[in-house]
């Protein structure tokens, strides 16, 4: 469902000066963790990578900790590695005026992009969009991709992408009424759960095809199941008491921190 999603780690040593290393580093990998809860391909520059490595590790006076590469090996766990390959060149469109612009080919994440449809790079700052991606003379592509800062970006670009459709279910009835006897309720209405379907999120690593969310309104989790390829990404789902939260991912109870 997500495997043609592509996602690039950009390791930034200048928004990682901006604050302690090891903030910058927890952040990156909450972002990175949800891109690979999504099985979606996961890929880093590994130059831009030893760049990052070596200006940090300068920047804390030669001493770069043991804690700080543990999270990298972390962060990268699930990630593949990719070597510079392409020149990169920024667009300017402007009819007759049109210019094309060389970015550092060297140390930057762009250059490791390939051509793929839905690309987004997880960075906390931002990128030029659309680029120029050239191999040679006679192979180059113009690629669009989305610079996303922080994980409710990430979920907000999915549900944009494919947008879900929430199915009110027989079984589980709407508002608390309907639902067949030993079924858990839907406890909201249709367009509550629409709303709560958007920004749902998956836990493939762990369970099944199941989204998650957390309604705030009954104080309880929320779960979507994924009714098959439809035209309609359609999805039904219920409520789960207090009682059974023992049954949802601990990556879940984790993110929501319930």
């Amino acid at each position: 469902m997500y495997s043609d999603f592509h996602f690039y780690i950009d390791f930034d040593w200048e928004e990682a000066l901006n604050k302690p290393v090891g903030d910058y580093l927890k952040e990156l990998y909450q972002l990175v963790e949800l891109a690979y809860q999504h099985k979606a391909s996961v890929f880093y520059s590994k130059e831009r990578l030893d760049e990052f490595k070596e200006i940090i590790e300068e920047d804390i006076n030669g001493n770069f900790s043991k804690s700080i590469g543990n999270q990298l090996d972390v962060i990268l766990e699930n990630a593949t590695e990719k070597i510079n390959k392409s020149y990169v060149f920024g667009l300017s469109f402007d009819a007759d005026k049109t210019t094309i612009y060389p970015i550092s080919p060297v140390n930057n994440v762009l250059s490791v992009v390939d051509k793929h449809d839905k690309i987004a790079i997880l960075s906390f700052s931002s990128h030029i969009n659309p680029f120029l991606l050239v191999e040679s003379n006679m192979i180059y592509d113009r690629i669009k991709c989305t610079s996303i800062p922080k994980r409710e970006d990430l979920v907000d670009w999915v549900s944009n992408i494919k947008p879900r459709t929430f199915n009110v279910h027989p079984k589980h009835g709407e508002n608390g009424k309907g639902n067949q006897p030993n079924a858990s309720p839907l406890l909201c209405s249709k367009s509550e759960a629409q709303t709560l379907l958007k920004t749902a999120i998956p836990c493939f690593l762990e369970r099944g095809k199941n989204l998650y969310n957390f309604d705030d309104d009954k104080d309880t989790y929320i779960v979507f199941f994924y009714e098959g390829d439809n035209p309609q990404n359609q999805w039904h789902g219920f409520h789960i008491n207090s009682a059974e939260w023992n049954k949802i991912p601990d990556y879940i109870r984790k993110y929501f921190g319930k």
